[in-house]
């Protein structure tokens, strides 16, 4: 099948938007829990990177709370062995009031992919897992399902 010229030709997916109410409480979590990269260039943003091309802003809502998302609608970051998945797991749990965690689910095994997902202060999920850059290559030059089921 071929695939239609697209109207806009970014050159890269630069950045989304997530919301907090509390910047240094956010920061701490994601730094100091997550291991993510963090700057803050204004006073009421900060952004969220973990290397490649692409960032999330986090910008502040002052006075308002975060709208809440489903697990559904989450963040994945891909560490190095399912054993490092269970280490997460277990340290989401035994942290979960130190760094305001809101929900933990338990740990699930697909396809020789572990992973938890689980919800921050600032009602953002986050899912933890054992793929990682190998599997999305590999998703990717595979292609859609639908076209290979036609």
């Amino acid at each position: 099948m071929r695939r239609p010229e697209p109207l806009i030709k970014p050159e890269l997916l630069s950045h989304g938007t997530i919301e907090c109410s509390d910047i240094p409480a956010t920061r701490r979590f994601l730094t100091e829990f997550l291991g993510i990269d963090v700057v803050r260039p204004l006073p009421e943003a900060q952004y969220l990177w973990k290397g490649g091309p692409w960032s999330v802003v986090c910008v502040c809502v002052e006075d308002a709370e975060a709208k809440d998302q489903g697990p559904q609608n989450r963040f994945k970051l891909s560490v190095s062995s399912a054993t490092e998945v269970d280490a997460a797991h277990a340290a989401a749990l035994t942290q979960k009031a130190a760094y305001g965690i809101r929900h933990v689910e338990p740990v699930e095994e697909r396809g020789g992919i572990r992973s938890f997902k689980l919800q921050d202060l600032n009602k953002h999920w986050w899912e933890i897992t054992s793929a990682g850059q190998r599997h999305y290559e590999q998703l990717f030059a595979r292609g859609d399902a639908v076209e290979r089921a036609s």
